[in-house]
C-alpha cells in the first residue's frame, strides 16, 4: 500500500481543524480580565500568563490516520559486526575468504529501523532460522542525541 505523507497531512489537519471549530462553538472564550493597554491589547491581571499544555489541548490524530501510519512498512536490519577495508582488499575476497568484524561473538548486536539503531540485542536459532532477541531500547533522549550530532 502506497500512502502519500502530504495526503495525510492534510487530512489530519482538516480533522484539526473541525475539532477546533467544534470546540470554539460549544465552548465560547472566556470574559478577559485585567485593562486594554495603549493600543488597545488586553494585558492579563498579573502579568503574561503561558498557556498550560494539559491532555485536552494535545490533539489526537484520526483513526484512518493512525492506521495509515501502523500500515508503512519499514526496513529492519540486524547488524552483527562491521569492518573498514580498502578497495584493494574489497577486490581481492572471494569465496574462501574470511572478514574478521568488530565485535566480540557475546557482543550485542544492533537492531536498526530504516537505517537508525533503535534497540540492542542476543542472535539466536528459532527454528533453524536466525533471530534476535532483544536486550535493550535505544531511549528517545539517546535517538535525538544522535540526530543532533
Amino acid at each position: 500500500m502506497s500512502v502519500n505523507m502530504d495526503d495525510l497531512e492534510k487530512q489530519w489537519e482538516e480533522e484539526l481543524k473541525k475539532k477546533q471549530q467544534q470546540k470554539a462553538a460549544n465552548n465560547p472564550p472566556p470574559a478577559r480580565e485585567g485593562t486594554p493597554d495603549q493600543q488597545g491589547q488586553w494585558e492579563p491581571v498579573g502579568g503574561s500568563v503561558e498557556p498550560e499544555c494539559t491532555e485536552e489541548h494535545m490533539e489526537e490524530p484520526p483513526d484512518d490516520v493512525l492506521l495509515a501510519l501502523l500500515n508503512i512498512p519499514l526496513d529492519i536490519s540486524v547488524e552483527v559486526g562491521s569492518r573498514r577495508i580498502t578497495l584493494e582488499e574489497l577486490f581481492s575476497l572471494k569465496p574462501s575468504s574470511i572478514i574478521v568484524l568488530d565485535k566480540m561473538l557475546s557482543d550485542p548486536v544492533d537492531i536498526k529501523v530504516n537505517g537508525r539503531k533503535i534497540a540492542e540485542g542476543e542472535l539466536v536459532v528459532v527454528n533453524d532460522r536466525f533471530g534476535v532477541k532483544i536486550t535493550k531500547i535505544v531511549s528517545p533522549d539517546e535517538r535525538i542525541k544522535k540526530i543532533k550530532g
